[in-house]
């Protein structure tokens, strides 16, 4: 009997243990979680590590360790624990928050990581992102607050408005030597201190006063690319290029190489090419003579598309809500976007209708017994005959038959 409670007490022991070690182990890996920091290099594209413990370090401590993304996604598909990097060596627990990092990092769409870029990020990234308060009149997704169904803001509405101790003075470039001057309007206080385009904030920049590009208007860059973005749809589409490259997010189509590659080869020998490494495109011939007669990326090859539609709200947004399509997917978007449209429509005008149904039904009930109560039925006349099937009429109508 008590080697047998001595033997239950071992076993409680051991569960205790084991316990405490997975707690110990989870304590160890959330503080790790915690305390790792991230910064992708806007130049070569490495991952530098950074340590940030709570209650010690004011600001991240760079731990001179950097990896390839490749090397972190060459980590996740080995299943072994066994690595040649000398720091999960040392730090194995660290693993599971790199593993971690490179997986939300792919998540993220190149607008995104644009964003994040040259930062200091602690998982998860999402929340960095909701941390990113770049503009007050966007809301996270690039989409306007409140919504719009404008694609562009019009120049007059654009600016935040003119403080009361300024007015507006037009401005000359000092840089267009040789060309056509170019001249535009922009807010001064009566201090003579220049103020940002859009945000009407003071402009401190060294050609502030004396403007030389059109980028010395407003008080940052952040300011100009959304003033540009929003007030012209080149713009935004230039911007879009220069993060997705013309890469289609649906399919995946390289447009842009597309169209370099097929741009020096013959009519006949364009339409065989992209038949070959497009055929979205091909099995659409509107899109495939559009492309192979004209090879150019502008609404030939693909689009700058809203993700949110602009007859949602998605008009008048930043490059968050903007996404690259190939023509043939969006033409099967628009063709989706068409049906949703006019489904709305219709329910619409079903919803309306109903109503207005059951109140004629109602007027018609109505005016049927005005009638009745305006009509005198005369025995035997044909016209009240005609109307009512009134029973002494019909007994009326029965006996002169008999007689005749």
């Amino acid at each position: 009997m008590k080697r047998m409670l001595l033997w239950s007490w071992i076993i409680e022991e051991i569960k205790d243990s084991g316990l405490a070690q997975e707690n110990e182990a989870d304590e160890c890996w959330s503080n790790e979680l915690y305390s790792l920091r991230f910064e992708v290099s806007k130049y070569t594209g490495r991952i530098h590590l950074y340590s940030c413990i709570l209650g010690k370090d004011s600001r991240p401590q760079p731990l001179y360790e950097n990896f390839q993304p490749e090397e972190l996604e060459s980590l996740a598909s080995n299943d072994s624990k066994e690595t040649d990097f000398k720091f999960l060596k040392q730090n194995p627990v660290s693993r599971h928050a790199l593993l971690s990092f490179i997986k939300e990092w792919n998540a993220l769409r190149p607008i995104e990581r644009r964003k994040l870029c040259g930062k200091t990020l602690q998982l998860t990234l999402h929340v960095e992102l909701c941390y990113l308060n770049e503009s007050t009149n966007h809301r996270i997704g690039g989409l306007l607050k409140g919504g719009s169904k404008r694609r562009c803001t019009p120049l007059g509405e654009i600016s935040h408005p003119l403080p009361s101790n300024a007015i507006l003075k037009k401005v000359h470039l000092s840089s267009s030597y040789g060309q056509k001057e170019k001249q535009y309007t922009q807010g001064w206080t009566l201090m003579d201190e220049p103020l940002c385009k859009l945000c009407q904030m003071p402009c401190k920049g060294s050609d502030a006063k004396t403007p030389r590009y059109f980028e010395d208007l407003f008080c940052d860059l952040i300011c100009c690319e959304e003033y540009r973005i929003r007030t012209s749809s080149r713009s935004l589409r230039q911007e879009l290029f220069q993060i997705e490259h013309g890469v289609c997010t649906i399919c995946r189509l390289d447009c842009h190489q597309l169209v370099r590659t097929i741009k020096p080869l013959s009519l006949e020998r364009r339409r065989e090419y992209i038949e070959e490494a497009a055929p979205n495109v091909a099995s659409q011939k509107k899109l495939l003579d559009k492309l192979a007669n004209n090879p150019c990326e502008g609404g030939n090859a693909w689009h700058a598309d809203h993700i949110v539609p602009v007859y949602r709200g998605g008009g008048e947004c930043k490059l968050e809500n903007m996404r690259t399509l190939c023509v043939a997917c969006h033409s099967k978007v628009t063709a989706a976007q068409r049906a949703e449209r006019c489904s709305t429509r219709i329910s619409a005008v079903t919803e309306l209708q109903g109503p207005f149904h059951i109140l004629g039904q109602g007027h018609s009930r109505m005016r049927e017994d005005l009638v009745d109560e305006l009509l005198v039925k005369v025995p035997g006349s044909a016209y009240s005959g005609g109307l009512s099937a009134d029973p002494e009429s019909e007994e009326l109508k029965k006996s002169s038959n008999e007689e005749g």
